[in-house]
């Protein structure tokens, strides 16, 4: 449909619809209301991507997060334009890793005046922290033989099996990005928050809030209160939770105040919409008693190094990834190497120098 959203439209009761692919490995969801979903089949493939929601509105669009790959951004900005003459007039990058923000340039280039919102913190990161890594990214995929990594992860002599996982994930991210690095611009958020910021379009408000540390220190959420939906941002990410450098202690907080909010849906920073708490409550479970694990350990004599032989989740493990190889080396590569020394950092012991 071009032009304005309808208001008949925008009475149609929420439905999870997968209404197809519009770039290879993703899928575009309509959530109902004018509210859609882009995300990628596997959220444990590499070049591991952010979830991208698209809420369009009578007077402008509205974008939560921007990809990783640019390329991914602009089918996404091709949908939007072949669905209403409406700009994309608001970007919201929930926080400052560069699979929610790569694509922000794509935005800026498709719409001029498009305002691109983070929190104060996010910003400060990206300043610090973007521009080196994608330039370490340029200068290391540069020199990687893609067909050899793939050799690797297929060799069934290979003796560590999850090797073969991080060699075909190392894979993904070479094949997506490389032709894009050389292009790849920069564009930061030119409009900030600290605790919140509404948004008031002809027919909808959106809320923009920052509920408190979480996996960064910046993280804001996107809530629909007309429509119950709520996108978290990588606060909930699924079906495997991502720990690196978060503030351990303050997050399972940040999740409560989430969990408080009257959200019908929540959509996460990475993996399916959630239609009900259980994840959320599991995630909020899971953070306390790895807290708790670790502040255990410390006070039985343990050091930096011990964490990952004394600190024990392998309840949680069943729990999260099951018996799934793929899912399994996710856990252990994305939550509990990173989260153990999270929780560590967060509870102000002393971390070793490298």
């Amino acid at each position: 449909m071009r032009g304005r959203w309808t208001i008949a439209l925008l009475a149609v009761p929420f439905l999870a619809v997968a209404s197809g692919e519009i770039y290879p490995g993703y899928t575009w969801q309509e959530l109902g209301n004018g509210i859609y979903l882009h995300s990628q089949n596997d959220p444990l493939a590499g070049p591991v991507d952010g979830n991208s929601t698209v809420i369009f509105n009578d007077d402008g669009v509205l974008v939560v997060d921007t990809h990783i790959n640019p390329a991914v951004a602009g089918a996404v900005i091709d949908k939007i334009r072949s669905m209403t003459d409406v700009p994309v007039t608001h970007v919201v990058n929930t926080h400052g890793h560069d699979d929610h923000t790569n694509g922000n340039h794509a935005y800026r280039q498709a719409f001029p005046d498009v305002r691109i919102i983070a929190h104060r913190d996010t910003l400060k990161y990206l300043r610090e922290e973007w521009q080196a890594m994608e330039d370490q990214r340029r200068e290391t995929y540069a020199g990687i033989d893609v067909e050899e990594l793939q050799r690797r992860a297929s060799d069934p002599g290979l003796a560590d099996p999850d090797m073969a996982i991080a060699y075909r994930v190392y894979a993904g991210y070479v094949t997506a990005l490389r032709p894009e690095l050389p292009a790849l611009a920069l564009e930061y958020p030119d409009t900030v928050i600290d605790d919140s910021l509404l948004l008031e379009f002809d027919n909808r408000r959106v809320e923009l809030r920052w509920l408190g540390r979480g996996n960064t220190e910046g993280d804001i959420v996107v809530w629909v209160p007309g429509d119950g939906v709520l996108v978290t941002g990588d606060l909930l990410v699924a079906p495997i939770p991502f720990a690196f450098d978060s503030p351990m202690t303050d997050w399972s907080v940040t999740l409560q105040r989430l969990d408080d909010m009257d959200a019908r849906i929540l959509v996460p920073g990475h993996g399916a919409v959630q239609y009900d708490r259980r994840y959320l409550r599991s995630l909020q479970a899971l953070l306390e008693a790895t807290t708790e694990r670790v502040r255990s350990a410390r006070n039985d004599g343990a050091e930096f190094g011990d964490l990952a032989e004394i600190v024990d989740l392998d309840d949680f493990r069943r729990e999260f990834a099951g018996d799934d190889p793929e899912r399994r080396w996710a856990w252990k590569s994305y939550f509990v190497t990173p989260g153990l020394q999270s929780a560590w950092t967060a509870l102000g012991y002393p971390v070793p120098p490298d």
